[in-house]
């Protein structure tokens, strides 16, 4: 790429750095309403989407309606220059096609069980038996099993085997192996998950996906179609659903039909009468080869079977394939439910990991992804991000959170998620919406160039990273056992520091800004070669990917061919470093090789000082980052990209701590420094000249800087001279706030104040009324009285739903109740869901809906215009008839118009009279304890008023600590404040005593929710958020502090370093 074309793209990224949301389809589409969404992202700088069907779909999945409005919304995004993705499955996980390929069993995933039982339990073999033994069993430790054959008496093997096994603790029970295959569920429409160690159930499931959008979609397949998603497949889960019940123990393991047999040819021995060695510990041994190899089988039948069939089809048909599987926050994480994640992602075109939460400090799941795309020469690398965090989640959260993942490599962001429609459950399907319903959507381009900006840096030249760490997967593989982990978390005492250490060594080379990659053994084994480097010293190639050093920590077993590998690369003057003890084992067998080897190594104790000054002698010190005493800063992290547009060097740094700016910072950067110094700014798409921040310290040459608090800086160093404004910073010399009282604003909404009605009253006919109870908890028990499945994200889809279940329970009221202290003046409207099958009305008298487009925030929201006289003071109630089906929703109402809202006791509703002065403050002290718009607050120059002016500039700070964002409009100029330092120049205003607008850009949190949820604010958010119980319940508001808090002038003058 030229120099001109490549600053042009830094300025102006194009749609393939920017994000692809997912879009929520989760109702019944419209083609017009799909269209305009796609406007509307277009608008938000989003650079394409990810066509997904989510709870709530009402057409049909893959029925016509849906092939045909898929091939609409392609060529619409085509139109708008975005790029279009499918996805694979009918909400998650992919494989079943929404139970079209299990409604046929032998497609089914099936496990292998075993029942542990007292003899006189065991009831005899059965038509899922696989194999019976009897052993002595004491917890997870097995002595003296054998095999039991149909018709003998478990009580005849005890007897002779007692006598053996006299000395040693435990029990004598009968081992029951049985294949069993899932139970249906909801999730998967009344059926089940596929098995993805089957090839011809994957052939199935590319059948009636895959090969039915290449006949319905026709040329647009690999041209205005790029590719498909897969969304969390696995091979089934490892022996961490260990259960008791009337004295018999289980747990299961993934299986699949020809396991065995497979097993046999790959290993060369039958796994089959050795079988209880793979459930427990053999003679209290914690390591065993069938536990490493039966669960490296099953990972390589999952990409064999599943990966690379998908991934082959995707190339011959121009498409590519992407997405990611299921679960990588931790190694028990990735063993459980796959194996070794990095495997996988060899066979993806943009291979990818989903990170949930806000708070997700798990960097290495990055850090694996990275690792492989380098060795394996993959540019673009996605990140489903997001995912769990809360409609409070504000701009500054989706910088933060995205902002480690960038550093570390992520291009290809795909947010969760975009919702088509509000509509019934679909609502809380993992808030918030990304898209019209927030507020912010205006703004939100802020966020979207930026971050491509960021994509585009990082995925220029070639990484700083010269050292390899192997991966220590296969240690955690070995160590198998029943009940080792609940669910997906490792519950296991032995493997517990494999997952500190590698927690531990990751932050011990990235907080001493050492960069790194994995190395997975698997993967290494036919991509390695010894080279020389262009001064003729040692390097190890994996793949695309050169090193200069390797780090061996951390692990307990280790590949023979892996011994090889470094014992070439030492052989010829490569650096080995062995941190703590060798590996005991070499495939699981005991071994001496690890230890001689290490030997010959450089050897230092698993001890971070150790480990970094070995690295660093190896590889060399720089770049990094230290404050003024040369103490490593470790919350700054440091990305390095060489022969960065020709041959410069970029250097980008992220602060961890989203609290605390970083000030008096030294970057050192080794090596040969080029001439001049730049700032490329991420958020502006600008370009400084930063020479003035370049110091000698003796023979060092290091950068003077400080950060914002999650800040990041991206210099470039450069031999080019470019004329370029200065770099500039400042301090502040003076600050001034405005007290509170004087501080009195007319009340400026872009939206209508609203009154949420999320309690009622239900009956069946004219039968007797139930107590008042929240909305959702009246859904649960109409359902309840009638026998059928409460509604959730894994509930059965309404598509599937009116075809297989079109039954009437009967006519259903409900009472939504309200009190009146001041009629409201001017229109009031109701909005609620689907007034064509709900009948409304208040205090009798019936409402209509407005027009299809007449809606309010979401287009399932129909606004009824309440006629005039309807409403008196005292008590009001909205009633709501409907004929109950399975599909039916019982949902919140929502009284919109220009009133004030109070909340008497725990959950009365009152309007009162409109508030049209407020406030610093909470919103709910001024009559909208639920309003979630924009809020204007006008400044004038009385409010200001004494402030000193005669700095350099005038920044105004907002405190609004619960804003999607904050707006300030000063001088002509509107400036969107998305995260940290929250200024706004406001110097032309200030001195010329003009007004300044503070906007605050609401969140949808006090207005959907969870509203009675305590605490308010929760490490994630998904549909169990709203409807808890117990002592996460409240009958109360659960709110957060909206609105402006306070506002500070900061008088600053420019740094003259």
């Amino acid at each position: 790429m030229e120099h001109k074309e490549f600053l042009d793209t830094f300025v102006h990224p194009g749609a393939a750095y920017r994000g692809k949301p997912f879009w929520s389809w989760n109702g019944e589409l419209r083609g017009e309403e799909l269209v305009r969404q796609v406007d509307v992202m277009k608008e938000m700088g989003l650079g394409g989407y990810f066509m997904h069907s989510r709870a709530g779909l009402i057409t049909e999945y893959l029925g016509e309606d849906w092939f045909r409005l898929i091939n609409e919304v392609a060529d619409a995004g085509e139109a708008r220059g975005m790029e279009v993705w499918l996805y694979d499955e009918d909400r998650w996980p992919s494989g079943s096609a929404g139970g079209k390929v299990t409604v046929d069993p032998q497609y089914r995933m099936k496990s292998l069980y075993v029942f542990e039982s007292n003899p006189e339990k065991f009831s005899g073999f059965g038509t899922d038996t696989f194999s019976v033994f009897v052993g002595k069993v004491d917890g997870i430790k097995l002595y003296g099993y054998k095999a039991l054959k149909d018709g003998e008496n478990p009580a005849d093997i005890i007897a002779a085997q007692s006598k053996l096994y006299a000395d040693k603790p435990g029990t004598w029970k009968v081992l029951h192996f049985r294949i069993i295959p899932d139970q249906p569920s909801s999730n998967y429409n009344g059926t089940t998950y596929i098995d993805t160690m089957s090839r011809k159930a994957v052939d199935r499931f590319l059948e009636l996906t895959h090969e039915e959008y290449a006949r319905r979609c026709g040329d647009r397949i690999g041209t205005t179609i790029k590719g498909i998603f897969t969304d969390e497949p696995h091979r089934g889960h490892c022996l961490d659903n260990c259960s008791e019940q009337d004295g018999v123990r289980s747990c299961a393991m993934c299986w699949t039909d020809d396991l065995f047999e497979e097993f046999v040819v790959r290993y060369g021995y039958d796994a089959r009468p050795i079988l209880p060695e793979l459930f427990y510990r053999p003679d209290g041994e914690v390591v065993r080869p069938i536990k490493l190899n039966y669960i490296d089988l099953a990972d390589n039948l999952f990409l064999e079977r599943f990966a690379m069939p998908i991934n082959e089809w995707c190339n011959r048909h121009g498409m590519i394939f992407t997405g990611h599987v299921l679960h990588e926050d931790a190694l028990m994480n990735q063993v459980v439910p796959n194996g070794s994640l990095m495997r996988f992602y060899e066979h993806m075109g943009y291979p990818g990991i989903d990170c949930l939460t806000e708070h997700n400090t798990c960097y290495w799941i990055v850090k694996q992804l990275t690792s492989a795309a380098r060795q394996l020469g993959k540019k673009w690398l996605l990140s489903e991000l997001y995912g769990c965090t809360g409609w409070q989640f504000n701009l500054k959260s989706h910088k933060t959170v995205g902002d480690w993942q960038a550093l570390f490599g992520i291009n290809l962001r795909c947010q969760h998620l975009s919702w088509y429609t509000m509509e019934g459950e679909s609502k809380r399907d993992y808030p918030a919406s990304i898209l019209h319903q927030s507020p912010w959507y205006h703004d939100y381009d802020l966020v979207e160039s930026y971050f491509a900006r960021f994509g585009f840096v990082m995925s220029e030249g070639k990484p700083g990273c010269d050292v390899l760490v192997l991966n220590p997967i296969e240690s955690v593989f070995c160590q198998a056992y029943l009940g080792w982990a609940h669910w997906i978390s490792n519950a296991s005492a032995e493997v517990a520091p494999y997952e500190e250490r590698y927690a531990k060594l990751f932050h011990y080379l990235t907080d001493n800004h050492i960069d790194f990659d994995y190395g997975e053994e698997q993967m290494m084994s036919d991509r390695w070669r010894v080279e020389t480097d262009p001064a003729g010293k040692p390097v190890l190639r994996i793949g695309q990917a050169v090193y200069r050093a390797v780090v061996v920590g951390n692990m307990l077993t280790i590949r023979p061919g892996t011994l090889t590998i470094l014992h070439a690369f030492m052989r010829q003057g490569g650096k080995v470093i062995f941190a703590g003890d060798a590996p005991m084992y070499v495939d699981a067998v005991r071994s001496e090789a690890p230890e001689n080897l290490r030997k010959e190594g450089i050897c230092v104790p698993f001890e971070e000082a150790a480990i970094v000054d070995a690295v660093r002698a190896a590889v060399g010190g720089d770049p990094r980052v230290t404050d003024e005493n040369g103490s490593e800063v470790k919350d700054v992290f440091l990305q390095e990209r060489r022969e960065f547009d020709g041959g410069d060097r970029a250097v980008v740094l992220l602060n961890t701590d989203r609290k605390t700016a970083k000030c008096g910072l030294r970057l050192y950067i080794g090596g040969e420094v080029p001439a001049h110094l730049q700032v490329w700014d991420f958020e502006t798409g600008k370009r400084y000249n930063a020479d003035r921040l370049v110091h000698a310290d003796g023979k060092n040459t290091y950068v003077a800087f400080s950060m914002n608090a999650a800040g990041t800086l991206c210099f470039v160093f450069t031999d080019r001279a470019e004329d370029l404004p200065v770099y500039a910073t400042y301090r502040t010399v003076d600050t001034f706030m405005p007290s509170a009282d004087q501080l009195c604003f007319t009340a400026q909404a872009d939206e209508q104040n609203v009154c949420v009605l999320d309690y009622c009253r239900w009956r069946w006919a004219d039968g007797e009324w139930h107590a008042e109870t929240e909305a959702l908890r009246a859904d649960r028990q109409v359902r309840d009285s009638v026998g059928i499945e409460h509604r959730g994200g894994e509930m059965l889809q309404p598509w599937y739903a009116k075809l297989h279940d079109k039954k009437c329970y009967g006519a259903l009221e409900l009472a939504y109740d309200f009190q009146i202290d001041v009629l409201p003046e001017g229109e009031v409207f109701l909005a609620g869901e689907r007034p064509e099958f709900n009948t409304y009305a208040i205090n009798g008298i019936r409402l209509q809906a407005g027009g299809l487009n007449d809606f309010w925030i979401d287009d399932c929201f129909k606004k009824m215009p309440i006629p005039a006289g309807v409403l008196h003071r005292g008590l009001n109630t909205v009633t709501v008839s409907v004929d109950f089906m399975r599909t039916t929703n019982i949902e919140a109402l929502y009284l919109v118009g220009d009133f004030g809202v109070r909340v008497d006791g725990e959950h009365d509703r009152v309007l009162t009279a409109p508030v049209s002065r407020i406030t610093l403050g909470n919103l709910a002290d001024s009559g909208r304890p639920f309003y979630s718009g924009c809020m204007t607050y006008r400044l004038t120059k009385e409010m200001y008023a004494g402030m000193a002016s005669d700095g350099d500039r005038i920044v105004l700070v907002p405190d609004a600590p619960f804003a999607g964002c904050v707006r300030v409009s000063a001088g002509g100029k509107t400036t969107v404040l998305g995260w940290d330092p929250y200024e706004a120049d406001v110097t032309d205003a200030v001195r010329a005593g003009e007004p300044i607008e503070v906007t605050v850009v609401g969140t949808r949190r006090n207005l959907f929710g969870p509203l009675h949820q305590i605490p308010a604010l929760d490490g994630a958010y998904g549909p169990g958020n709203f409807t808890t119980g117990g002592k996460g319940w409240t009958d109360a508001y659960s709110l957060l502090d909206s609105g402006l808090h306070g506002v500070t002038f900061k008088v600053q003058r420019k740094d003259t370093l």
